[in-house]
């Protein structure tokens, strides 16, 4: 008798044959792959780390272009760290209405009118200007940095003293302002002999012919208090007004003079430009020449980006390889954050920073589109970051940077924190600045966020 148990084994031994055999034949087959799949396979998992090290330190740049800029900088500011900073500027001038006068007509009076935009630290030191003449013509397409220079009569038009009152009207809210201006007059003798020129029709109509009789003006500070305060003025708004009469006419002629003309085919036809002044002192004394650095640890781990002095802050990452081992990475995405000190003043900060490439002696790179910075990446324009004021920090999308620096297409030098870059005709990108705002950042907070995944070739 045949039990039921061996009755099923001999019933199902050619079922169990055939399967055998078409298991060999499957596994002796290769599945259909994608082309390319061959090259590499991603592993498992995502990533993330913000512990690799950073180091700090601040930096000195130079080529800070200030050429043709919105504000005219003057006055004085001090800092603990950073030191002494003053500016002055160079402008022309010209009329943009003819000057319609006669032999007969009498001199009135001469006043300079700047229309205050901005200022910067302490508004209850007196300060003092003196205004000259002009030697050397200023050229509209060349460019001016912050350290440029032109000839200029030692002889004062007229010098002016005054403590600054930049502040006509606040809005209930306190928001809004309403900037005053500050007059002075000129020197008699001077506006007379503008006057004078009358006649001359190249010099009365204004243009490229009064520039070449009067080539400009320097505007210098000459505060000996360093803790008084930097003014910025309108170069719009801001203007120069000559008052005159003809005798037996009962109106009052006048005649202005302006900083800024322009027109449909010209843009700007007036060359104007910032100039700095600094004293090291502090604890950045030994910023004396450009690459000069001084690390975080010597500045409190504070440090430092300031607008028209040159001052930035480098970041570098010297254990950046040993994220991928022997392996190779790709980034998901990396940010850089940088946060704010304590106790900023929102009125002296800068709200905007952008990102440069530099190398191993702390230097700005250029090619013949200006200075070379990290893209954004949305392909096109520098790295750049706004202030966010809840977070007091700034954020940087580096994603593309880093994947640059570990696939080895970009040398790992580190990168330099800077007043947004501009795209300027003249000199391509460049560091533009109008001001000495500027920015502490804490150095033990910088952090760099990597979201990343291993890659099997």
């Amino acid at each position: 008798m045949i039990s039921i148990s061996s009755k099923k084994l001999i019933l199902n031994w050619p079922v169990i044959k055939w399967v055998g055999i078409l298991s060999l034949f499957l596994v002796s087959c290769d599945a259909p792959k994608e082309i390319g799949s061959d090259l590499f396979s991603v592993e498992v998992g995502l990533n993330y780390t913000d512990t690799l090290t950073i180091k700090s330190s601040t930096v000195q740049i130079d080529s800070i272009y200030t050429s043709g800029t919105n504000t005219f900088t003057l006055g004085s500011i001090n800092h603990p760290d950073f030191g002494q900073v003053k500016s002055s500027f160079y402008t022309q001038i010209s009329n943009a209405d003819t000057l319609f006068a006669k032999e007969t007509s009498v001199f009135d009076s001469i006043r300079m009118e700047l229309v205050y935009k901005a200022y910067q630290g302490d508004l209850s030191k007196k300060q003092t200007i003196s205004v000259h003449r002009l030697k050397d013509s200023l050229i509209l397409s060349k460019t001016y940095f912050s350290n440029s220079s032109i000839s200029y009569d030692p002889v004062a038009i007229t010098s002016h003293s005054f403590i600054p009152k930049p502040i006509k009207a606040k809005s209930i809210n306190g928001d809004s302002l309403q900037y005053d201006t500050l007059t002075f007059k000129m020197s008699s003798a001077f506006g007379k002999e503008l006057l004078s020129k009358y006649a001359d029709k190249t010099i009365a109509s204004g243009g490229a012919g009064f520039r070449n009789f009067l080539k400009g003006f320097y505007v210098q500070s000459v505060t000996e208090d360093p803790s008084a305060a930097l003014l910025g003025f309108s170069t719009a708004y801001s203007r120069m007004s000559m008052y005159f009469h003809n005798p037996g006419d009962t109106i009052k002629y006048k005649a202005y003079y302006y900083f800024s003309l322009s027109n449909s085919l010209v843009p700007e036809l007036q060359a104007r430009f910032n100039h700095f002044d600094v004293n090291r002192t502090g604890t950045l004394a030994a910023l004396k020449k450009v690459g000069d650095a001084v690390p975080a640890s010597n500045t409190n781990f504070i440090t430092y980006v300031q607008s028209g002095t040159g001052i930035v802050t480098k970041i570098e990452f010297p254990y950046l390889n040993k994220l991928k081992g022997n392996k190779n990475v790709a980034i998901n995405k990396a940010e850089l954050i940088l946060e704010a000190a304590d106790g900023i003043n929102y009125s002296e900060t800068l709200g905007q920073l952008s990102l440069l490439e530099t190398n191993s002696t702390n230097r700005t790179l250029r090619n013949s589109y200006g200075l070379l910075y990290f893209t954004a990446e949305s392909g096109s324009g520098a790295q750049s970051a706004t202030f966010d004021s809840n977070s007091k920090s700034f954020n940087f999308n580096v994603t593309s940077v880093i994947q640059n620096i570990l696939s080895g297409r970009i040398a790992n030098n580190g990168m330099l924190i800077t007043p947004q870059i501009s795209s300027i005709s003249a000199t391509g990108s460049a560091v533009v600045s109008e001001t000495a705002r500027f920015i502490p950042l804490k150095a033990l907070k910088t952090k760099l966020k990597i979201y990343y995944s291993y890659i099997a070739q």
